[in-house]
């Protein structure tokens, strides 16, 4: 729709041609009239000449201006010769169609008009929205996390333009939200480094708080997922910690495996290369413990094991050659000896087990020599007399302390010697087992004679030790069984004191010791027993209360294994409570019942009379109660009635 103005400017642009052609026309007049003398119209002609002419130019003009359509002439236009309201129109023509190159060229379009330009206003206006929208393009690629095209679509906007102060405070608007997600997220990530996931959770929600959705959402996210990953990776960490700290080759390869859980880009992946380092230096001294304790078949079975991860694959090599050897030579013949040194020459001096391996050739070497002895030696005692058993000692103490099978050597010529002693001495304690079978009189004592020849050392020593203890009791026994005998009888007929005495005539030490010592311990309890029921007795006969009630404790220190005794006392206690408790009720008859009361509550319990002296007891408290009053509600007679 055109305003006023526009149609103004139409008007003028018609107006113009009319005012050249009739210039074009006079001076036309002129030159004619000039050069020819032909007679000229009238004015009454001239004057509707230019009646027709000027109505022709404004009509075309008009025609012109009704015929404008800026969806179809816009394109055409050419904006230095346009009026500012064509342009204007124009220009947010192309804005309608709401792209970056749109916007551009509309604020071009127009903002080349000085400022004191009445339409100045309206350009600035609209400049203002478009730069908006531009802003707004520009917004969403900022808050998409793109800030370098954020940037850029907003310097798009001409230098000149009055909405450049705008974007200048946009763009700065944005460097500053996004110098804040990066630091924030740069705090996020150092603390995930330091270890302190709690602080790095409370870092991360301040991204949630940024006017930009790429910081608050996406980066936030990233920066929770890190956290998430660390946490667990500093859990499998912590179990790997956990499995070496407590040592051994199975925790160990169970560190290696749960450390190498841990990626690359992780925080913790150094802290996991490190353990896995640590865990490898472990096995591997561990694996040259096994070599210097030749536990081949050990060494064998954990090379099959090791995670090729550990890049020991060069060692796993020569471990397993040594072991392979190792377990060969340990057949122990000459041609298993030579089979290992054969496999072990394979190992080259560039391997880190080459010096061991060499100490390993020189032993089984000087091994061949020793083991062609143990082979002799075992045959020279195959017949297994005393004189080829010796020879066969003989034979193996030419290896010496210090080589190979010496050990072995020392072992076989010790179970020699014992084969050769057991032939020597069993005779003797055969001799002795007969004497002890005889069951004369004094066969127990020379046959414990003939045993203690054999000495200390000897491989029959201790069976002939075990049978002289057997052989010695059963000579204390009868020696002591008369002794035993009447110390039970005196028992028996209760008089304890010198069945005591007889008892203690067996020593300690001899074989009927322990059982007379257990008669012992009843008698004693018996004599304790009587003794604390005579003093009873004798409390009892004072006759006074305080008197009967130590006479009662007393009957209770008598031991339970004290059967008589104490069912005797039990009697008695029962007999002096009540004699207690008669007292009391004498006491209550003679009108002092709080005397009756404390005499009353010296009966022990246990004892016959306690019950019945509860029950008196509370009945004497009851006397004792003041008589309450009896409240009544009907009214009191009047004295004066």
């Amino acid at each position: 729709m055109k305003t006023s103005s526009d149609q103004q400017s139409l008007s003028k642009q018609a107006a113009r041609p009319k005012s050249v052609e009739l210039v074009e026309a006079e001076n036309s007049t002129k030159e004619f009239q000039g050069k020819r003398t032909i007679p000229l119209p009238s004015w009454h002609f001239l004057g509707i000449l230019l009646i027709f002419l000027s109505g022709g130019v404004g009509f075309a003009a008009t025609s012109i201006l009704l015929s404008f359509n800026g969806s179809s002439n816009c394109s055409a236009l050419y904006v230095p010769l346009a009026s500012a309201t064509t342009r204007l129109y124009c220009a947010q023509l192309e804005a309608e169609k709401q792209t970056l190159g749109s916007y551009l060229k509309a604020i071009r379009m127009v903002d080349g008009f000085p400022q004191d330009h009445p339409l100045r206003p309206d350009i600035d206006r609209n400049i203002q929205v478009w730069t908006n929208d531009i802003l707004e393009l520009a917004e969403v690629q900022f808050q998409e996390g793109n800030l370098d095209e954020a940037i850029a679509i907003a310097e798009e906007v001409p230098v000149n333009s009055s909405g450049r102060l705008l974007v200048e405070e946009r763009i700065e608007a944005w460097r500053l939200e996004w110098r804040d997600g990066e630091r924030i997220f740069a705090a996020v990530e150092r603390e995930i480094r330091d270890g302190d996931l709690n602080a790095a959770m409370r870092t991360a929600v301040q991204l949630s708080y940024l006017d930009n959705i790429y910081w608050s959402t996406v980066k936030y996210e990233d920066a929770r997922n890190q956290i998430q990953l660390a946490r667990k990776e500093n859990e499998e960490l912590d179990v790997a910690y956990v499995a070496h700290r407590r040592g051994g080759i199975e925790n160990w390869l169970k560190a290696i495996e749960q450390a190498s859980k841990i990626s690359q880009n992780s925080t913790a992946y150094k802290q996991a290369q490190n353990l896995i380092d640590d865990a490898r230096q472990d096995i591997i001294r561990y694996i040259e413990g096994l070599v210097e304790k030749r536990q081949w078949t050990e060494l064998l079975s954990l090379s099959d094991r090791l995670p090729g991860r550990l890049n020991l694959d060069n060692m796993v090599v020569d471990w397993k050659i040594l072991a392979q050897a190792g377990i060969s030579a340990e057949r122990g013949s000459v041609t298993d000896i030579k089979t290992a040194l054969v496999q072990i020459q394979s190992i080259q001096p560039s391997s880190s087990v080459y010096d061991q391996s060499q100490r390993l050739m020189r032993r089984w070497q000087d091994e061949i020599a020793d083991v062609t002895i143990l082979e002799q030696g075992d045959a020279i005692a195959a017949g297994g007399t005393i004189s080829e058993l010796q020879r066969a000692i003989a034979k193996l103490n030419l290896i010496e302390e210090g080589n190979p099978r010496y050990r072995e050597a020392r072992q076989k010529i010790a179970r020699w010697r014992e084969r050769i002693e057991i032939a020597e001495d069993t005779p003797t304690l055969q001799y002795a087992k007969d004497l002890a079978a005889s069951r004369r009189n004094d066969s127990l004592s020379e046959a414990i004679v003939q045993a203690r020849k054999i000495r200390p050392g000897r491989a029959l020593y201790s069976e002939a030790q075990t049978k002289i203890r057997e052989w010695q009791r059963t000579l204390e026994r009868r020696e002591d069984q008369p002794i035993y005998d009447q110390a039970i009888a005196l028992g028996n007929s209760q008089r304890y004191s010198e069945a005591i005495n007889v008892a203690n005539r067996i020593t300690a030490g001899r074989a009927l010791y322990p059982e007379i010592q257990e008669k012992v311990s009843i008698w004693q309890r018996e004599l304790t027993a009587a003794s604390k029921l005579q003093d009873a007795y004798a409390a009892a006969a004072r006759g006074n209360i305080s008197s009967l009630v130590e006479a009662i404790r007393l009957t209770q220190e008598i031991p339970r294994s004290a059967t008589a005794a104490r069912s005797e006392g039990r009697t008695a206690a029962d007999k002096w409570s009540y004699g207690i408790l008669n007292e009391a009720q004498r006491q209550a008859s003679a009108l002092s019942i709080p005397e009756a009361i404390a005499t009353a509550e010296l009966i022990p319990s246990g004892t016959a009379a306690h019950t019945a002296a509860q029950t008196q007891i509370e009945a004497w408290k009851r006397l004792m109660r003041p008589v309450q009053p009896i409240e009544t509600s009907e009214p009191l007679p009047d004295p004066q009635a």
